[in-house]
């Protein structure tokens, strides 16, 4: 054998060798696609997405990507049902919808952002 095939077979053994470990995939999760957690950012001056439908009991978290803190409150037929704590910068806030009906989203500070939420 000369010299650049022993380079070759030193260099593309250990190579072949190392892709034919026993690797496996993780299982698949049986979760179901609606039962995955959902998230709205506040960033820009809206919110993205501005609108979302989801189950009865499901959880959205809110995430403020903004300057300086802000509430985000929940509004349902005007009534105020639900604020989060003060978020700061990259703070975030879950809240479970269990009562179904078209809510409205807003900062505290920022009353003229909106994003509806739809609960079936």
């Amino acid at each position: 054998m000369n010299t650049a095939t022993l380079i070759t077979v030193g260099v593309a053994l250990p190579l072949l060798i190392a892709g034919c470990g026993a690797q496996s995939s993780p299982p698949m999760s049986s979760t179901p696609i609606a039962a995955v957690q959902r998230k709205m950012v506040l960033a820009n001056g809206k919110f993205a997405p501005t609108s979302a439908k989801i189950s009865s009991g499901q959880k959205l978290t809110f995430v403020f990507d903004g300057m300086g803190s802000d509430h985000i409150e929940i509004f349902t037929n005007g009534h105020k049902v639900a604020q989060s704590p003060l978020l700061n910068h990259g703070g975030a806030w879950t809240y479970a919808f269990k009562n179904p009906g078209l809510y409205t989203v807003e900062p505290e500070a920022m009353t003229y952002i909106h994003a509806s939420i739809s609960v079936q």
